[in-house]
């Protein structure tokens, strides 16, 4: 039992001026831990004689045991205090994960409240009907485009992904007609650096879909259709988790219209991984 415990279960059977030390050793225990006799009682307000009595009160040898017990307190209860702050901290991470999550399922519920089926249904045929398909994502939109075209990859042949080099986009271009579909992901204010890219593409007969956060009011829409997520600069992050996750659904969607064909082609390719590696 801590000393302070001790005291509160003895505090009726001291007297008047035995609880005033009583009470200054529980509410100031770093004091008495820190002071002589004399000091303490003139701070409780009591003789020193007074203080020494409510030691012996306590079943102590004199005032040099009575810190020693006060001391001991401390130190557990330093390790308490720690133990609760690290508690409370780890309960702020665990809110502010929550906050986030949360945070990050209102964005993905706002996108996808707000996608006409129409739309989402159009991508997913011209992903399945489209001879080529060329992928295009600049600056903060590359993973993005890069992680669409990583998975068709493994599910169909003739996927391509356009670097940011003025050569390979020229490139590419070329070898773009009617049969091909530019995908084009663009986040925050990027279009302006592949409107011309889209432009040129939309001049050969190319189907051209789009996802971007926000509708083009500077230009005339190129694309069609185009799947709109949440702001970047209202969402923050919540922005890419959302276009991953439409992603996502894009190319799932795709394999469960047609599983066969899919998984047929994806083992196809694995093979033909496995080979060139053997090789």
């Amino acid at each position: 039992m801590s000393i302070c415990n001790d005291i509160k279960k003895r505090y009726i059977r001291l007297s008047k001026g035995q609880r005033k030390v009583a009470q200054f050793v529980i509410d100031n225990p770093n004091v008495v831990a820190t002071q002589i006799a004399s000091e303490v009682g003139r701070l409780a307000d009591v003789s020193e004689s007074t203080v020494i009595r409510f030691c012996y009160a306590m079943d102590l040898s004199g005032f040099s045991d009575l810190q020693d017990k006060v001391k001991g307190y401390l130190m557990e209860r330093g390790e308490t205090v720690e133990a609760k702050k690290a508690i409370a901290k780890n309960r702020i991470r665990q809110q502010i994960g929550a906050d986030i999550v949360k945070q990050d399922i209102a964005g993905i519920s706002k996108t996808f409240n707000e996608l006409k089926e129409r739309d989402v249904e159009e991508v997913i045929q011209l992903l399945h009907q489209s001879k080529r398909i060329h992928f295009l994502g600049f600056r903060h939109s590359e993973p993005a485009a890069f992680w669409m075209f990583s998975n068709l990859k493994m599910l169909r042949d003739q996927v391509y992904f356009i670097e940011h080099e003025t050569e390979k986009i020229a490139q590419q271009l070329a070898f773009m007609d009617e049969n091909s579909l530019l995908f084009v992901i663009s986040l925050d204010d990027e279009y302006e650096d592949l409107a011309t890219t889209v432009e040129i593409a939309k001049r050969k007969n190319v189907k051209i879909v789009a996802i971007r956060d926000k509708k083009l009011t500077s230009h005339k829409e190129p694309a069609n259709p185009v799947l709109i997520v949440p702001s970047a600069k209202e969402g923050g992050a919540t922005c890419t988790i959302a276009i991953y996750s439409l992603l996502h659904i894009l190319v799932e969607t795709m394999v469960m219209q047609n599983p066969e064909k899919y998984c047929k082609e994806s083992n196809s390719s694995k093979k033909q991984i496995n080979l060139t590696a053997i090789s």
